[in-house]
């Protein structure tokens, strides 16, 4: 290859915009059918059905034992609520995305008080799951809160395999019963399931769906005003406001940030400006080669 036959190359790599973190995975196991080999079957997933009407006709059974409609747990007043499906005997995701939802309910989130400006609702998945167990479930979180047995508006409930189908199917929560559930252990669990909470309107619409095992407060917050106000996510734009910077907290409620637009915009111009100045030099390359009778940049040579 002869000295003439050099030419610049350039590489320009620019913009990464935080995203949302991925879902996190349910208990995944290898599902076993007779007579064969291991099948992996892929996990459940959260479909996200913004606008979708809570089914408040079904019964379920509070912790104490008694019966109670989805309905009367809606309607309370502006409180917009927040719904979880977990089971009690979960050995691993359920467990923390109830603990992460106890801390983020905890310190607030921020000016908002369990009870007074929102609910919570947690629903068992496993028709197996007894009143009994819901109140020591529902006993050990509220200590954790340091708050009283009486808490109002934190709603611990059972029921039957088809209620629960019903509602979980409602919302888009995704969940399978393991077929030896019988013998799970630590490790698979009674079901593969996903994870996420539910913020609903108090009319039972659901406003917004956050996947996964951790709430911020910043994003716990803008959902539960949104959804007192009766507003519904839009999707994928809504989850990323805040984490991406584009929506902050003001002295008036969430606002956009300036910041950020001008942020994007310089990140926006730079790109133009690199791409705009790698084509000039290209075209460059590309007219002198072309000048002293060689093959364009990149081209391969021809083999005589």
């Amino acid at each position: 290859m002869t000295t003439s036959g050099r030419f610049i190359t350039l590489a320009a790599a620019a913009l990464c915009v935080a995203g949302l973190a991925m879902p996190a995975a349910a208990q995944y196991r290898e599902d076993i059918t007779p007579m064969g080999k291991a099948v992996k079957v892929p996990n459940p997933e959260i479909t996200l059905k913004p606008n979708a009407e809570i089914p408040l006709d079904l019964s379920f059974t509070r912790s104490d034992g008694t019966a109670v409609k989805l309905g009367d747990l809606y309607k309370h007043g502006n409180k917009p609520v927040i719904l979880s499906l977990v089971y009690f005997s979960c050995p691993n995701l359920c467990g923390l995305t109830q603990d992460h939802l106890i801390d983020a309910v905890k310190v607030g989130p921020r000016s908002l008080e369990l009870g007074k400006d929102f609910e919570v609702v947690v629903v068992s998945i496993d028709p197996d799951d007894t009143p009994a167990t819901a109140a020591e479930k529902r006993k050990h979180y509220l200590a954790l809160m340091g708050r009283p047995e009486n808490q109002a508006g934190f709603t611990y409930l059972t029921g039957t395999q088809e209620n629960i189908q019903a509602l979980a199917d409602a919302v888009g929560y995704g969940y399978r019963r393991n077929p030896d559930d019988k013998n799970a252990d630590a490790a698979t669990g009674k079901f593969a399931h996903s994870a996420g909470i539910f913020v609903c309107t108090p009319y039972g619409r659901l406003s917004r769906t956050i996947e996964g095992i951790d709430f911020p407060t910043d994003q716990l917050h803008f959902a539960l005003l949104q959804a007192a106000d009766g507003k519904i996510g839009s999707g994928f734009l809504e989850q990323v406001e805040l984490p991406c910077g584009a929506v902050r907290l003001g002295a008036n409620g969430y606002e956009a940030n300036p910041w950020f637009w001008a942020g994007t915009a310089g990140g926006g111009a730079s790109i133009l400006f690199t791409a705009i100045f790698l084509g000039m030099l290209w075209r460059g390359e590309f007219k002198k080669r072309k000048h002293e009778g060689l093959p364009p940049p990149g081209a391969t040579p021809a083999v005589h």
